[in-house]
């Protein structure tokens, strides 16, 4: 029994409709399982490199989905440690205005640069 690991997150096999990179935020939709997150949609999680823990592990040609703790994630635009996440447009994520259901992490770092680059997050 396992009572420690390397890594931080909590993660899933999912069928994907394509191939994401790292820190790509998903939801439930497309061909297949998942697809890149899209505004106005909950986001399940973001494609993780290395998790802690990984549930349906046997599932063949799955993508590994974080759905919990700390994983880079793609954001979009200004960010302030402490800000609420939502999906944003082509698998990205941004920070949520006012009370939105739609919140699915947290940032743990500031970021400046209002392009897609990683954030390190923890997935709620």
């Amino acid at each position: 029994t396992a009572t420690s690991a390397n890594y931080a997150d909590l993660a899933e096999k999912y069928l994907a409709d394509a191939e994401y990179d790292v820190g790509t935020v998903l939801m439930v939709g497309g061909e297949k399982e998942v697809t890149a997150a899209q505004v106005g949609y909950r986001a399940l999680g973001a494609v993780s490199a290395k998790p802690a823990y990984l549930m349906n592990e046997g599932l063949e040609n799955g993508t590994i989905i974080a759905l919990k703790g700390r994983i880079p994630v793609k954001v979009v635009g200004h960010v302030k440690k402490g800000q609420r996440l939502v999906a944003a447009q082509n698998g990205t994520a941004q920070v949520a205005v006012g009370n939105n259901a739609d919140v699915f992490a947290i940032a743990l770092e500031s970021s400046d640069d209002v392009n897609v680059k990683l954030v390190e997050c923890v997935i709620l």
